[in-house]
């Protein structure tokens, strides 16, 4: 079921529907373009002035200097003050769109009258899809949400924006970043690794198990490897609590839903049991980090690293395990 309501254009500072956003300069690609995702083909006839970025696709769209019109909020921190965009983007005149991702409303899209809608990593797109293309070509997921590389995304948004060529700078400076790092630690070879997420009091923390999933690429590039322990262990992405010191890596990175889920598990002896919690060699992190973790993008992953590298460096000095 769509909301029937939501926030409407110009209110909060945010831009009335014929507002001029600034007009992005430097389109070289030849329009009309054509892109094909997973949920058909899109056209779009000519440069797009007014986008609106449902999935995050701000961050590429800043590196390629646009400002959208309106973007998706973050949940885990509103307002769009998001610290890899600072200095690239603001988008304190853009339309921040609640509850994207549950319950869209389509009257507040149509009203800003946006001739571009990026949702290349919209959850549940299939249900608003064919809604969303009749108010403006919408592109979507090049496969299925979530399984797509930030390279793949970002060159979709580039093409659709008519920016290849800057896109594909702007990716070579990213993977420079990551290649940098990996060559000042080369102990970080081989080196296992694991990722989890703890939801609910009590409850199995969330573990990449699959060592294809995306959201765990960046540290696949930097030389280490998913944990074997935590791949014959954990079972459908989920480890619970007694099995807790499965999650032992030489590099162990874990988030937490609420500050108080992390305060009660830093003090469970079975958490402080764990190697690489003695070590210094878990990288604890709040809702908002972890989030960003599990949503890599061509902006955010420079910030990504800077927020790790110091842990990393104790992995890249130890000994493998």
């Amino acid at each position: 079921m769509l909301a029937a309501c939501g926030g409407t254009a110009g209110q909060g500072g945010s831009p009335a529907p014929d507002a001029a956003p600034p007009a992005p300069a430097g389109a070289t690609d030849q329009f009309p373009v054509t892109i094909q995702h997973k949920l058909g083909t899109t056209t779009i006839p000519a440069e797009p002035k007014r986008i609106i970025a449902l999935s995050y696709e701000e961050d590429t769209l800043g590196a390629l200097g646009i400002t959208p019109v309106a973007y998706g909020s973050n949940d885990y921190l509103p307002g769009g003050k998001y610290p890899w965009l600072a200095g690239k983007i603001d988008l304190s005149g853009s339309m921040e769109l609640k509850n994207v991702f549950t319950a869209p409303s389509l009257e507040q899209i149509a009203g800003l009258k946006p001739d571009l809608i990026l949702a290349t990593n919209y959850y549940g797109l299939e249900n608003y899809y064919s809604q969303l293309s009749q108010i403006a070509p919408t592109v979507g997921y090049p496969e299925e949400a979530g399984t797509s590389s930030w390279q793949v995304i970002s060159r979709m948004i580039g093409k659709a924006v008519g920016r290849s060529a800057q896109t594909e700078q702007a990716i070579a400076a990213t993977e420079g970043d990551i290649s940098a790092l990996a060559a000042r630690l080369p102990g970080l070879k081989g080196k296992t690794f694991s990722s989890s997420f703890y939801y609910d009091p009590g409850q199995p923390f969330a573990v990449i198990d699959d060592p294809a999933t995306i959201s765990v690429a960046l540290y696949t590039q930097l030389g280490l490897v998913l944990s074997p322990t935590v791949t014959s262990t954990v079972k459908d992405r989920s480890l619970s609590m007694e099995q807790i010191g499965s999650l032992d890596a030489d590099f162990m990175s874990i988030g937490f839903a609420t500050p108080e889920l992390r305060s009660s598990l830093e003090a469970a002896p079975a958490y402080q049991a764990i190697p690489a919690v003695q070590a210094g060699r878990a990288y604890e992190a709040d809702a908002f980090t972890a989030q960003t973790f599990n949503n890599p993008t061509l902006l955010n992953i420079p910030w990504q690293l800077d927020q790790i590298t110091p842990t990393l460096e104790k992995v890249a000095a130890g000994a493998a395990g």
